[in-house]
């Protein structure tokens, strides 16, 4: 085989139906470079691996594939399915001898044949390496009913700094195409921060900007038994909320970017923090919360359940970072980044008219 340029990074578990779409939505793809696969089956009881060798034997020169053992019946919460996909993640990279990285969930698929080559056309053109990866929009796409819908709104195509990028804008990880640190010694991995789909970018940010494409080209199955579904909106507020800690521990310097990417996860955690089901669904957390020092968010689930000095304090602690955050953003959002958001609402404003 020769040296491959791109390596795509594909996690299973138990998507024997869509091991098919998603392998040939991959080798499909038009490059004019090698390209290599690695599959992690993360103990299916479904056929998946069966389905994955199969596809191993008819590709050997381009699919290579690995099984994380799990115990049988032995049953895995949210957070160790999320550990358990941290560990395959991890494992993917460090067999990857690609030049370039793209991760993918075994249930997603591409959607245009160019995708591979529009993002590495975009990356080796960058010789001073600025950015370290090129991402681009995708469609949610929806099992029961086949319909699609862009997960961003449309901006134009750009170049962002890693704090930009950060602050306001959100590519899935199945759309991006890193430069393969590991190549360079660094395991992004070593952090101890798990890794779920923002803080797999996090990871990569320190070491450079996201160029920006605004093509829809791939499909980000929804299926209802998902880890982001079967969370509470709750849940998945305080887990989003928690990234304003995990990135301490990537990077520094991304404390203000943090801050207001995560505002809207903040301001709907403060304006139920009297609910006392917020305090419920938080119990399975709050050990981890505390294992990353993120008091603020502790104080604002279990508000319900605080002694009548700690509530005050969580009443001007948030108001005062609240404050802060519109600072950080005003600073963050130089005119370019200001101009792509009013560039997209203006574009949405005169969707309906132009129907």
């Amino acid at each position: 085989m020769n040296q491959p340029k791109v390596s795509i990074l594909i996690s299973f578990y138990n998507l024997a139906p869509y091991v098919d779409e998603t392998l040939q939505s991959v080798l499909d793809q038009q490059t004019d470079f090698p390209i290599e696969i690695l599959c992690a089956d993360d103990g299916s009881s479904d056929g998946t691996a069966e389905k994955l060798r199969a596809w191993c034997a008819r590709c050997p020169d381009t699919i290579r594939m690995f099984v994380m053992n799990r115990d049988p019946g032995v049953k895995v919460d949210n957070r160790g399915r999320i550990r358990r996909l941290n560990a395959i993640r991890g494992r993917l990279f460090r067999e990857a001898k690609g030049e370039y990285l793209c991760y993918l969930d075994g249930d997603d698929f591409y959607t245009d044949v160019h995708k591979l080559q529009k993002q590495a056309d975009i990356l080796d053109a960058d010789t001073a390496h600025t950015y370290v990866a090129c991402g681009h929009n995708g469609c949610y796409y929806w099992q029961s009913t086949g319909k699609t819908r862009p997960i961003e709104k449309t901006i134009r195509a750009c170049g962002l700094t890693a704090q930009e990028y950060w602050s306001f804008l959100y590519v899935h990880t199945n759309a991006l195409m890193f430069r393969n640190l590991g190549l360079q010694g660094i395991d992004p991995y070593a952090s101890g921060v798990t890794i779920d789909d923002n803080m797999l970018t996090a990871q990569f940010l320190p070491y450079g900007g996201i160029y920006y494409l605004p093509d829809c080209m791939f499909n980000y199955r929804q299926t209802e038994d998902s880890t982001f579904h079967l969370r509470s909106p709750y849940q998945n507020c305080m887990l989003n909320a928690l990234m304003v800690y995990e990135q301490k521990r990537v990077a520094k310097g991304f404390l203000g970017a943090s801050l207001v990417r995560t505002i809207y996860e903040y301001k709907q955690l403060y304006a139920h923090r009297k609910d006392p089901q917020l305090a419920q669904e938080a119990a399975i957390f709050i050990e981890h919360f505390r294992s990353f020092g993120a008091g603020r968010i502790c104080r604002l689930v279990n508000y319900s359940c605080e002694s009548l000095p700690l509530r005050l304090w969580c009443e001007v602690e948030n108001k005062f970072w609240f404050f802060m955050t519109k600072v950080f953003r005003h600073y963050i959002w130089k005119p370019k980044v200001r101009a792509l958001l009013e560039e997209a609402r203006d574009r949405l404003e005169q969707q309906p008219a132009a129907e």
